[in-house]
C-alpha cells in the first residue's frame, strides 16, 4: 500500500478512521498537523507560555513532550515517582534516558520522599489506587508548576482517553463531571494554573505509532495500579466499535465538544481544579471560591485541601502502627 499523502514510499501506519495510510515521514507530519489543529481549536497553549509537561515514562506523556518541542515550545518535564516497586523504577529511567538525550533536566518529586506513596497511601485512606493516584498527582502538578512560573500544564489524555472517560460520565449520568470535561481547564484565582490536554485529538494507536517510528524508549506494561479501572472497559467497549464503525471516537467526542451540545452548557461554568473529592465538588458546584488551605496553602473549594487530607490520615496510621508494635 502506498502512502496516501507523498503517493511514492509503502505506508507504515494504516488509520481506517481517516481513511489514509502514511509512510513514517508523512505520518509524523499528520500527526503534528492533528495535535495543532487540536491546539488552535481551543486556544490551548500559546508562543509565549511555558509549558509544564506531566510525563510518566509511558507512549502518551512522552510523544507529547516530543512533539511540543518539535512544534516549538518550551518545555520542561515534570515526573512523579509514585512509590510503586519495579515499576516506577522503571519509569523513571525512561523520562530521565529520554531527557538526557534531548538536553533536558525533567523535575522529579518522589512521594516516598514526601511521606505518601500511593501503595502506602491507597491502604491507609481505604481508597482506590487511581482515586488516590489523580489526586496526589493534580496537587503536585499545581504545585510545582506555580512554583516554576510555568504558565499552563499539559498532560498526554488521548482521544481514547477522553472518549472513554465521557462514555462512562454518561451512562452514570455524572452532570457535573460532564459539564467540566474539557481539553482545556482554565487558570483561576488562588494559584489554580491553566491545565489542557494537546493530544485530545489523536488516537491511542497513532500515538504509540508516533512513539515506535520515532524510536521513543517508552514503558510498555499497564500500571499495576490500574488493573481494575473501569476507565478501561469503557474504552474497551468503544474499540470494539470503533473497529465496525472507524471514526466513532471523534465523532463522539467532538460532538459532545460542541459548544451548542446542552451537556456543555451547565449552569455553573466555572473551572473546578479540586482534586475530585465529595467536599471539594459541592464547594465548587455551590459557588465557593478557592481559597489557601489552611495546612499547606495550595489552592482548594474546602479548608484543608484534599492531599493535606490524605497525607494526615497516612500519618495517623503510621503512627497507630507504631504505637500497636511498641505496645
Amino acid at each position: 500500500m502506498k502512502c496516501k499523502r507523498c503517493r511514492r514510499a509503502e505506508a507504515a501506519v494504516d488509520l481506517p478512521s481517516h481513511h489514509a495510510a502514511f509512510c513514517p515521514d508523512c505520518f509524523f507530519v499528520f500527526f503534528q498537523r492533528q495535535v495543532k489543529e487540536g491546539i488552535k481549536k481551543f486556544r490551548l497553549l500559546s508562543p509565549e507560555d511555558r509549558v509544564l509537561v506531566c510525563v510518566s515514562g509511558g507512549k502518551d506523556s512522552l510523544v507529547l513532550w516530543d512533539v511540543l518541542m518539535e512544534l516549538g515550545y518550551e518545555t520542561e518535564g515534570l515526573y512523579i515517582d509514585l512509590g510503586i516497586e519495579g515499576y516506577s523504577g522503571r519509569s523513571k529511567e525512561k523520562v530521565l534516558a529520554y531527557a538526557a538525550a534531548r538536553g533536558k533536566h525533567p523535575i522529579v518529586v518522589e512521594l516516598a520522599k514526601e511521606g505518601i506513596p500511593i501503595p502506602e497511601a491507597s491502604r491507609c485512606a481505604r481508597m482506590q489506587e487511581c482515586s488516590v493516584c489523580g489526586t496526589v498527582k493534580r496537587y503536585f502538578f499545581n504545585r510545582v508548576a506555580a512554583e516554576g512560573k510555568f504558565t499552563v500544564v499539559a498532560t498526554g489524555h488521548n482521544l481514547d482517553d477522553e472518549s472513554g472517560r465521557l462514555l462512562g460520565n454518561l451512562i452514570h449520568w455524572q452532570r457535573d463531571h460532564l459539564s467540566r470535561q474539557h481539553p482545556y481547564l482554565p487558570e483561576a484565582g488562588e494559584g489554580l494554573v491553566r491545565k489542557v490536554k494537546p493530544l485530545w485529538r489523536v488516537t491511542e494507536l497513532e500515538t504509540a505509532s508516533y512513539g515506535f517510528l520515532k524510536g521513543i524508549d517508552y514503558v510498555t506494561e499497564e500500571c499495576p495500579m490500574s488493573e481494575d479501572a473501569t476507565s478501561l472497559v469503557y474504552k474497551e467497549a468503544l474499540s470494539l466499535i470503533e473497529d465496525q464503525m472507524p471514526g466513532t471516537r471523534i465523532v463522539f467526542y467532538q460532538g459532545f465538544l460542541d459548544p451548542e451540545n446542552p451537556l456543555r452548557q451547565a449552569p455553573d461554568t466555572r473551572p473546578w481544579h479540586g482534586a475530585g473529592t465529595a467536599e471539594e465538588g459541592e464547594e465548587a458546584k455551590s459557588g465557593g471560591t478557592p481559597r489557601a488551605c489552611a495546612s499547606c496553602g495550595a489552592p482548594t473549594y474546602a479548608e484543608t485541601c484534599s492531599f493535606c487530607r490524605l497525607k494526615e490520615r497516612v500519618r495517623k496510621q503510621r503512627e497507630g502502627r507504631a504505637e500497636r508494635a511498641s505496645g
